[in-house]
C-alpha cells in the first residue's frame, strides 16, 4: 500500500512539472486554462484502438491546405450584395445611454420566491383543509334568520343588500330611503329564503303586520344641476320618459329625473351632454337606450384576452345576470356593438389629441431596423355576412382602404407583364409566391389580411387581400412605410420577392427608393426553402440583421387569428372597426411592456455571445481546427449557392430524381409542421394527412428508384423524415463532410448575429427613452398653450396623461439600469419567453396548401 501511494504521488508530481513547462511554452494557453472551471476529481477513461492509440469521439477531419482556389470566372457574382455593415461605435451608444440614466439610484435586489411546484403544494394542503368549512359557510348564507334593521336599529329587517355591506340588512322604510338613487342588487328575506328584488321593486308593510312586493319608480342615477337660485324646497324632482339601462350586471328599467322650479318656472331633463358627463353612452341619439361606460371597458379588456369572443356570448352572459338579481328584458346585439365600437372612436379621437400614436414602435423611430409582412388567410369574411356595406369608421386607420390598394395593383400590373402561377424555390411551389392571381370565386369576400409588423411584434400597417397572396400586396406595404427608413423587409419568400421588386423599379421609378431596404428571409420559414436559398437569403446569415427572426408576424396572427370565428359573419364595416380595435389593444400592451422587453432583449444578448463563443471553442477543441481554417469553411459555405448552381448540368434521370426527392422531403416536412397549426378543422387535417400519405410513398418510391440506378444510398423515409435540413449527400464540395462544414459556419454566423443584436438593442434602448421624453415635453407645451377654461377637461386630462408617461419614463430608465449592469435575474430573462413567443413553433397565418412539391 505504501509503494502504491509514493507512486502516486510522484505521478502528481510529475503531472505538475509538466504543466508548469507548458505554461512557459504557452502562457494564453495556461491563462485560458486558469479562467476555465475547475477540473473534476472523477478519471473519464478514453477508448483505444488494438494498436494502442485513442480513439476520437468524432472521426478525424482532414484539411487540404492546396485547395485549388475557385477563379472568379468560375463563381458569378449573385444578384444580390450582402449589405455593408454601418458604421457603429460601441462606446458613443452606450455613454449616449448611461447619460440618461444618471438620475437612477441603485437597485435593490429582491428576495428569491418560492418556485411554482412548492406554492401549489402550500395552497392545496391550505384548500384541503379549509373546504368542509366552506361548504358549510355557504349554508350559513343562506339562513334567514330575524335580524334588526342595521340602520335604524328597530325594525326587523326584510332586505338584505350586500352591496351595502357592513350594513347590508335594511328594514322596508330604511330600503326605500337608502336605496331611492342607487341602483344597488338586493334580495327579500320575508318569505323564508333570499329573493332577488329589482332596483323598481319595493317592499311594503300591510296593515296586518304582512309584507308585499310592489313597483315603484327608480330614476336613473345622474348629476343634477344648479339650474336657478331658488330656495331648494321650490324644486320638484319627477320621473321623465322610460329608458333603458345596461350595465355590467344586466338590463334595468329606468326612468330619467326631470327637475322643475315652482317659482321660477324653470325646468331641466336629462339630455345627452349630462349623459356622457356622468359616465353613460347612448346607443342612438335619441338615448332610449343607454350603456354604462364601464360595460365597454369590460368587454374591451375581455376581447383582449380572449379575441374570439363574440358580443352574442358577451350580451348572452348580460341577459343571465338580469335573470340573477330578479330583473327582465333582453339587450340588443346590434345595438350594443354600434355603440361600442362608437365609443372605441371617441377614444381614439381624444388620444391623439394627447399625443398618442397607436400605430407607431417607440424603439424603431426615427429609424426602423426591421419590417416582417407576412399573410394571414383565416381572417376571411363571407360575401353574404349581415349588415350594410358602409365604411368602418375606422377605415384606413390600420387597414388601408381598399380602393386605394386596387388602385395600386391595377397601376404595378398594367406597369409590368407579370408571370403567371407560383413561385418556385428550390423543387418548391409557394402560393405566397405569385405576381398575379384572380379572384376568388368562393364564398368569402375578403380572403385575408395582409400584415406588417416591426420587430418588436408592433403593428404597423395591414391590407385586406382579394386575390391571395401576390407580391403586389407587400410591395403597398413597402411603399407605405418606406418613410420610416427601414434597413431590412422580411418576408417568407424573400428570395423571390426581390427579383420581382428589381423588375418593377425598373419600370415604376418611384419605387427605386425601395431597393434600400435589404431582403431577409424568415428564419423558420428558410428551412422550407432550398438548402442554398436559406444560405444566401437567410436571416441568420444577413450581415447586420442582428437576432432578427422575421417570423414576428406570426406571433401576432396567433392573437388576431383568434378572432376570425366572429369577424367572418361581420359586416364589412363592422369587421375593419373590431380589427382596428383589437390592433389598438395588442399594440398598447407592447409598449406598455416595451421597457422590460428591450432590456431582456439585451441581457439575454450578452449572455447568448458568452455561450455562443463557448460552444466554438469546444467545437475547435473537438475537431482539432484553427480560426483560419474556420474562415476558410465559412467562406467555402458562403459561396456554395454560386458552385451549386454552376455545378448542375443538363436535367438527367438521376438529376430529376434528385430534385423529385428534395422537393417530396419539404413538402412532407412543410405539411407536418402545418398539420396542426394553420388547419381549423377535422375535415381539413384529414385531407391533409392523405396528402402526407401520398407523398412519403412517392418519396420511398423515388429512393428506391435512385438506389437501382446509382450507388446513392440513402434513410428510411421515416428516419429521413426526423432529421431537419437534412444535407444530401451528392451537394457536398470538398473533402471535409458538408454537415460539419455547415455547422461551424451555422455557428460562426449566430456569434456574429448576437454581436450585431447586442449593438441593435443599445440603439433601440436609447431611442424608446428619448421617444419617452420627447413625448413628456410635447404634453408639457401643450399644458401651456391650455390656458383658458374652456378646455378644463383637455387640461385635466394632459395632466393624467403627463403623469402616465413620467411614471413609464421613471420605469424605462430603472429597467434599462439594470439590463447594463447585469443584474437582472434568470426570472427576469425567462418573462419574455413567456410573453413573446415569436412563432417559429405557432404559424397560424396561411393556408394548408402553402407549399406544392413539383
Amino acid at each position: 500500500m505504501d509503494s502504491e501511494g509514493d507512486s502516486g504521488n510522484k505521478f502528481h508530481k510529475l503531472l505538475q512539472e509538466a504543466q508548469r513547462l507548458a505554461a512557459e511554452l504557452n502562457p494564453k494557453l495556461a491563462k485560458k486554462r486558469r479562467s476555465a472551471k475547475p477540473v473534476s476529481d472523477v478519471v473519464s477513461w478514453r477508448q483505444r484502438d488494438n494498436s494502442g492509440q485513442i480513439i476520437p469521439k468524432f472521426p478525424p477531419k482532414t484539411y487540404n491546405s492546396t485547395t485549388r482556389k475557385r477563379s472568379s470566372s468560375e463563381v458569378a457574382e449573385p444578384v444580390f450584395q450582402q449589405p455593408e455593415p454601418t458604421p457603429y461605435d460601441s462606446a458613443q451608444e452606450l455613454n449616449a445611454l448611461q447619460d440618461l440614466l444618471r438620475d437612477i439610484p441603485p437597485q435593490e435586489k429582491g428576495t428569491v420566491p418560492l418556485s411554482w411546484a412548492e406554492r401549489q403544494a402550500q395552497s392545496s394542503e391550505k384548500w384541503n383543509a379549509s373546504r368542509s368549512a366552506m361548504v358549510k359557510n355557504i349554508f350559513l348564507a343562506e339562513h334567514t334568520d330575524t335580524y334588526i334593521c342595521d340602520i335604524c336599529l328597530q325594525n326587523t329587517s326584510v332586505v338584505r343588500c350586500r352591496d351595502c355591506l357592513p350594513r347590508q340588512f335594511l328594514c322596508s322604510s330604511c330600503d326605500t330611503q337608502i336605496h331611492q338613487h342607487i341602483l344597488h342588487n338586493r334580495e327579500a328575506m320575508f318569505e323564508g329564503f333570499y329573493q332577488p328584488l329589482a332596483p323598481n321593486m319595493i317592499i311594503q308593510l300591510q296593515n296586518d303586520g304582512s309584507h308585499q312586493i310592489k313597483h315603484e319608480v327608480r330614476l336613473l342615477p345622474v348629476r343634477l344641476p344648479q339650474q336657478c337660485t331658488c330656495s331648494p324646497s321650490q324644486l320638484k324632482l319627477t320621473c321623465g320618459k322610460e329608458v333603458i339601462l345596461v350595465g355590467i350586471n344586466g338590463r334595468y328599467q329606468l326612468n330619467l329625473p326631470t327637475l322643475s322650479c315652482s317659482q321660477c318656472m324653470k325646468s331641466w331633463t336629462t339630455g345627452l351632454d349630462e349623459l356622457v358627463q356622468c359616465g353613460y353612452w347612448p346607443a342612438t341619439i335619441n338615448h332610449q337606450t343607454i350603456f354604462h361606460v364601464d360595460l365597454f371597458q369590460s368587454f374591451q379588456d375581455l376581447k383582449q384576452l380572449a379575441p374570439g369572443l363574440s358580443r352574442q356570448a358577451f350580451i348572452g352572459m348580460l341577459d343571465e345576470r338580469t335573470k340573477y338579481f330578479g330583473r327582465t328584458g333582453k339587450i340588443c346585439g346590434d345595438t350594443f356593438q354600434r355603440s361600442f365600437l362608437e365609443w372605441c372612436y371617441a377614444q381614439h379621437e381624444v388620444d391623439k389629441l394627447l399625443e398618442v400614436e397607436p400605430f407607431r414602435c417607440t424603439a424603431c423611430s426615427p429609424q426602423m431596423h426591421a419590417v416582417s409582412v407576412d399573410g394571414n388567410r383565416k381572417l376571411y369574411r363571407f360575401k353574404n355576412a349581415s349588415g350594410s356595406a358602409t365604411k368602418g369608421l375606422f377605415d384606413g386607420t390600420f387597414l388601408a382602404r381598399d380602393e386605394e390598394v386596387s388602385s395600386f395593383v391595377a397601376q404595378i400590373q398594367q406597369a409590368t407583364k407579370h408571370t403567371p402561377g407560383k413561385g418556385m424555390c428550390g423543387s418548391s411551389q409557394w402560393t405566397a409566391a405569385k405576381e398575379h392571381s384572380g379572384k376568388s370565386a368562393s364564398k368569402i369576400d375578403e380572403e385575408g389580411l395582409e400584415i406588417a409588423v416591426c420587430r418588436h411584434g408592433v403593428l404597423l400597417r395591414a391590407l385586406n387581400m382579394f386575390r391571395g397572396e401576390i407580391y403586389a400586396y407587400p410591395l403597398y406595404l413597402q411603399k407605405e412605410l418606406s418613410p420610416s427608413n427601414v434597413s431590412f423587409f422580411c418576408s417568407d419568400v424573400a428570395c423571390k420577392y426581390y427579383p420581382y421588386l428589381e423588375k418593377v423599379s425598373n419600370k415604376c421609378s418611384e419605387l427605386q427608393g425601395l431597393l434600400e431596404m435589404h431582403p431577409l428571409l424568415s428564419v423558420m420559414h428558410a428551412k422550407a426553402h432550398s438548402w442554398t436559398c436559406e444560405l444566401k437569403w437567410g436571416g441568420r446569415n444577413q450581415e447586420g440583421a442582428g437576432n432578427t427572426i422575421g417570423e414576428e408576424v406570426e406571433q401576432v396572427n396567433s392573437f388576431l387569428s383568434r378572432a376570425a370565428i366572429s369577424t367572418k359573419y361581420m359586416s364589412k364595416g363592422g369587421r375593419t372597426d373590431m380589427l382596428t380595435v383589437l390592433a389598438m389593444g395588442w399594440n398598447k400592451k407592447k409598449m406598455s411592456n416595451m421597457d422590460k422587453i428591450l432590456a431582456q432583449r439585451y441581457a439575454k444578448a450578452v449572455q447568448r455571445v458568452a455561450d455562443d463563443k463557448l460552444k466554438l471553442e469546444e467545437l475547435k477543441a473537438e475537431l482539432r481546427i484553427d480560426d483560419a481554417v474556420i474562415q476558410q469553411w465559412v467562406t467555402e459555405v458562403q459561396h456554395w449557392p454560386e458552385a451549386n448552381s454552376s455545378l448542375e448540368g443538363e436535367a438527367s434521370r438521376e438529376v430529376i430524381l434528385k430534385k423529385k426527392i428534395e422537393g417530396l422531403y419539404l413538402s412532407v416536412m412543410q405539411r407536418k409542421h402545418r398539420l396542426y397549426r394553420q388547419t381549423d378543422s377535422n375535415k381539413r387535417r384529414h385531407k391533409l394527412r392523405q396528402k402526407i400519405a401520398e407523398e412519403k410513398a412517392a418519396l420511398s418510391s423515388a429512393i428506391e428508384e435512385l438506389r437501382e440506378q446509382t450507388d446513392i444510398i440513402l434513410p428510411a423515409v421515416d428516419e429521413l423524415l426526423l432529421t431537419e435540413n437534412f444535407v444530401w449527400s451528392w451537394t457536398y464540395l470538398g473533402p471535409t463532410d458538408l454537415r460539419t462544414k455547415k455547422a461551424i459556419f451555422d455557428q460562426v454566423m449566430v456569434i456574429r448575429r448576437m454581436q450585431e443584436e447586442e449593438q441593435i438593442v443599445v440603439q433601440e434602448m436609447r431611442r424608446h427613452l428619448n421617444s419617452l421624453i420627447g413625448v413628456a415635453g410635447s404634453l408639457k407645451t401643450l399644458l401651456l398653450d391650455q390656458s383658458n377654461g374652456a378646455h378644463c377637461g383637455y387640461h385635466s386630462m394632459l395632466r393624467r396623461r403627463l403623469s402616465v408617461v413620467n411614471a413609464q419614463v421613471h420605469h424605462t430608465k430603472a429597467s434599462f439600469s439594470l439590463a447594463l449592469h447585469g443584474e437582472m435575474t434568470s426570472q427576469d430573462m425567462l418573462s419574455e419567453d413567456r410573453e413573446e413567443q415569436v412563432s417559429d413553433v405557432e404559424d397560424t397565418s396561411d393556408d394548408d396548401n402553402d407549399i406544392d412539391s413539383s
